[in-house]
């Protein structure tokens, strides 16, 4: 079985674009269930299924969802579906097996800027298989996305590292 990829999406738009896509994946929530097996929302995929999808909180122009995809985050399927219902949207993703973290933008014309977190930096952390937390500069912490959230973007800066 592949490795998944955590997707945890937060869209922005009109109220009725924001309507079209809560009921586009509660269809994909369905087809899911009815034919045990991922979904495509209605685009064209270009990098594979939406998998395990829930819808979170909403308002009547934002709404949050999550699901996984195979190996890594599926950008450009989810581009096509902000595009399709003109929504911009906030993708934090990660496959902790490869140590793959980031952050994708996309527009509501699906343009898509990837913020990935770099492999310098992520190895940097270490795993103490003694006490189960993960170590940074000499401080241990519960998860590698408290370090990343609280170190990754002063690190960046310091290194001279630029998207």
């Amino acid at each position: 079985m592949a490795n998944m990829c955590y997707n945890y999406v937060t869209c922005v738009g009109r109220t009725a674009d924001i309507n079209r896509l809560k009921k586009t994946l509660h269809n994909g929530i369905e087809h899911a269930r009815v034919h045990l097996e991922a979904t495509d929302l209605n685009v064209e995929l270009q990098e594979g299924a939406f998998f395990d999808i829930w819808i979170g909180e909403h308002t009547p122009t934002t709404l949050q969802f999550s699901y996984e995809s195979k190996w890594c985050p599926n950008l450009l399927d989810l581009a096509a579906v902000c595009k399709k219902h003109s929504v911009s949207a906030v993708s934090e993703y990660n496959e902790c097996g490869v140590m793959l973290y980031g952050t994708a933008y996309i527009s509501p014309i699906g343009e898509v800027v990837n913020r990935e977190v770099s492999s310098e930096f992520l190895d940097l952390i270490e795993y103490n298989e003694e006490t189960g937390l993960y170590e940074y500069d000499g401080i241990e912490y519960e998860t590698e996305g408290d370090i990343i959230e609280e170190h990754y973007d002063n690190w960046r800066f310091l290194n001279g590292f630029d998207y």
